[in-house]
């Protein structure tokens, strides 16, 4: 798989020949596209259902909205680019990408309930995103299919802000980005039930009482399926820096 510095080549071409109104909104239904180009195109909304994207350029997209899956039924984007695209709103929906590049993006607000993500490579940043392992909300009721495969993916050269990943995801498969602003904690049951047990031995206090909800957060995850957690240090800005260091690094050696 391409990483976020390599050179990634995509053969395109541009769809249509007139010029598209910003104001217009665009929805595509039942398409086979492959080696089109979208690049730059600006429009109030982008859509698309039950359609299928090979080696199509998404890059610098410009939208107030776009869904890359709507409907009921899913959209499929294989080997596409959406390199310099700022989502201001990102519906994914059903959406299933495979081995698409994602350099240089801003992902702000999205909760990626149902979306399928295999061999992606990202950078840029991502703020409040959470990414599921199991298929949930209104989708749910539309498919049979109960797990979102998510693996492969590089998200290394991301700045993750409050970003998680629950019900199932395997960290071990991804990329994950590392520093200190980051942590993954590994067989998380164990370990959060050894510092909780801790934590609820010690005197009342405002610190006591803010890190008991934090450990209560994770624990509720890992009962979602999630057995190991990667966690960012802004998910929990109400714990000063010192606080969340110290925790981390009990989590990080405790064993129940």
């Amino acid at each position: 798989m391409n990483g976020p510095n390599e050179k990634y080549s995509i053969e395109a071409k541009i769809i249509g020949v007139k010029t598209i109104d910003p104001a217009e909104h665009v929805f595509l239904q039942d398409q086979h596209l492959t080696g089109e180009s979208f690049s730059g195109m600006r429009v109030a909304s982008f859509g698309s259902l039950r359609c299928t994207f090979e080696r199509c350029d998404f890059s610098k997209l410009k939208s107030d909205q776009v869904s890359l899956a709507s409907g009921k039924e899913p959209s499929n984007y294989i080997e596409c680019i959406f390199d310099g695209t700022k989502f201001r709103k990102l519906l994914l929906g059903q959406a299933r990408l495979e081995r698409c590049r994602f350099l240089d993006v801003k992902m702000e607000s999205v909760f990626s309930h149902s979306a399928e993500f295999v061999d992606c490579v990202f950078s840029g940043s991502m703020r409040k995103v959470v990414m599921y392992g199991r298929l949930g909300g209104m989708d749910a009721e539309f498919t049979s299919r109960r797990v979102n495969e998510i693996r492969g993916n590089d998200f290394s050269s991301v700045r993750m802000s409050d970003v998680s990943f629950r019900q199932g995801v395997d960290l071990r498969s991804q990329k994950l980005p590392i520093g200190e602003h980051y942590s993954i904690l590994e067989a998380a049951e164990r370990k959060l039930s050894a510092v909780r047990g801790k934590w609820v031995g010690m005197p009342a206090s405002d610190v006591r009482t803010e890190v008991l909800a934090y450990l209560n957060i994770l624990v509720e995850d890992v009962l979602e399926g999630q057995s190991d957690l990667f966690l960012c240090r802004d998910s929990a800005p109400y714990l000063s820096e010192t606080t969340i260091r110290e925790l981390w690094k009990n989590l990080a050696e405790s064993s129940a």
